[in-house]
This record gives structure tokens, sequence and C-alpha cells, in this order.
């Protein structure tokens, strides 16, 4: 047995996350086209003006985690507080056999998993499922998601900011530091190759650098549409809890808006940049 087939032996499930618009389809597309499964290609849901290069996400465990928001009286949108071990009422039962078939139809295309920014808020259902599985947590400048909701669903700037806060508030509470791994969405346009190596070294799955340079090239268009400056969100006066956790998740996800790295091609080390930013 090869090295690289050990490592998808002992690869996890996979479990994409993270607040809507910060950056997930991107990471599942790359993902796939390093070789995760996600499904048949007639169950994903196809590209819209959203998300013109699609949003790589299954439709079932899509409508598995509606289901569960909908039953527990919340949505993706309204996501209310819940009761401690709510994964595990009697009410819930009929979509846990749901989701175990699911899960089963599954086993022996590893490596496999699923995104949906939805997990964030239903990540307990899932884990006492499947206790290995590991998280890819997306991260996004949260005045950069407000504007992309504002622009997609139309709504206010403190609807997306309080969001923001929840969801990854939510999948911090839960998740235990070895299970999941944070990935900035900045750093594609900085740093893809060095950063999508980071996530698959973190999760087992093997990628020549030929692959990772491929889907690298072959995934990052025309995505940059807000560019908001880390100096621009400490000025927007937000709420200091969301800036705490934001700063701290750019520490987990080795982010530093100042100093963003990139490989550098002639030595093969990272190089720090000068302010340069993408064009929007």
């Amino acid at each position: 047995m090869t090295e690289s087939s050990l490592l998808v032996e002992n690869s996890a499930p996979i479990c994409i996350a993270g607040m809507h618009r910060s950056g997930t389809s991107t990471v599942a597309q790359l993902f796939h086209r390093c070789g995760l499964y996600l499904g048949q290609k007639d169950a994903l849901y196809g590209s819209q003006p959203a998300n013109p290069d699609g949003f790589w996400e299954n439709r079932e465990y899509v409508a598995i985690n509606s289901q569960i928001l909908k039953m527990l009286g919340a949505g993706w949108d309204f996501p209310h507080p819940l009761a401690e071990g709510w994964h595990e009422t009697e009410q819930l039962h009929p979509v846990r056999a749901q989701a175990e078939r699911l899960l089963k139809e599954f086993e022996g295309h590893e490596p496999w998993g699923w995104k949906d920014p939805r997990n964030s808020l239903t990540l307990p259902f899932w884990t006492s499922l499947l206790p290995e599985l590991k998280v890819v947590v997306c991260l996004r400048n949260p005045l950069e998601v407000a504007l992309s909701l504002q622009k997609r669903n139309g709504s206010s700037y403190a609807f997306g900011l309080n969001l923001w806060t929840i969801y990854n508030q939510r999948l911090l509470e839960v998740l235990p530091p070895n299970q999941y791994i944070v990935t900035h969405y900045e750093s594609y346009f900085y740093r893809p190759q060095i950063e999508l190596r980071r996530l698959l070294d973190f999760l087992r799955l093997p990628a020549s650098d030929q692959l990772v340079a491929y889907a690298r090239s072959s995934t990052l268009k025309d995505l940059r549409h807000h560019s908001v400056t880390i100096h621009q969100l400490l000025d927007a006066d937000v709420p200091e809890q969301l800036l705490e956790l934001y700063l701290r998740m750019c520490r987990k996800a080795d982010w530093d808006h100042d100093h963003p790295t990139v490989l550098d091609s002639t030595n093969g080390s990272e190089a720090a940049l000068q302010e340069r930013r993408p064009v929007v």
C-alpha cells in the first residue's frame, strides 16, 4: 500500500463550514479539484449569479440542515439560541435516520465531505454521527461579508455583522482544537498554494504540487467583489465582541493583514508583501 493510499484511508470525513459569503464555495471547489468526493454531480447545486462557479453544495446535506433548523424554529438567517442537547432530542430522530442513510452512501468514496454554511449551526448533530469529523472553518472580514449579504439579499450591515458573529461563535464553542482548522478568504488571493497545502496537510489529504497548482489556477476567477482592510474594520465602530472574535480567528488562520505572505518563486521561501491589494 502506498503512502498516499494510507493517507486517504486514515483521513476523516470533512465538513466545510463558516459564515455565508466567507469563501466556503471556493474552498469546496479547491478540495474537489484535489480529489475530495462531494457526491454525484447531479446532486450538487449548479451555478447562480451569486456564485457563477457553483456552490459545491450537496442538495441532500443542505436539505437535512435546513430541515433541522426548521424543526427547531430557526433558520440560516434566524439562528436563535438552542437548548443544550438539542441534537439528541426525539424530535430529530427521523432526520437522524435520514442522515445516517446519506452518510452510508458516501462510505467507500474516501476522501469525502460536504460543504454548507449551515453546518456552523448544526455541527453538534453531525459530530454526534461522525465523532472523527474534521472541520474547515472559512473566515472572511466581517465587513466584506456584510457588504456581500447586502448586495445579495438587501440586508442591513447590522444584520450581516450579527449573523457573522453568531456563526463563528457557534463553531468555536463546540469544536475541540484538534478537530478544526481556520482558513482566511484573503489567503487565496495572496498565497493560494501555500494555504491549500496547509489545509491538505492538516486533513491528511494527499495531492501533488502539480494538482494543487491546477486546483488554484482553475478556481480563482472573478471572485473579488469587496475588499476591506483591517483598518476599515477598526474604524467601523463594530462591536468589541465581534472585533476580538475576528482577530482571534485570524491568528488561528495564520493570517496577518499587515504582512500577508506569498511563496517566493526564486528560492521557495515565504516573503512579506508590501501593501498590495487584489483588484476589487
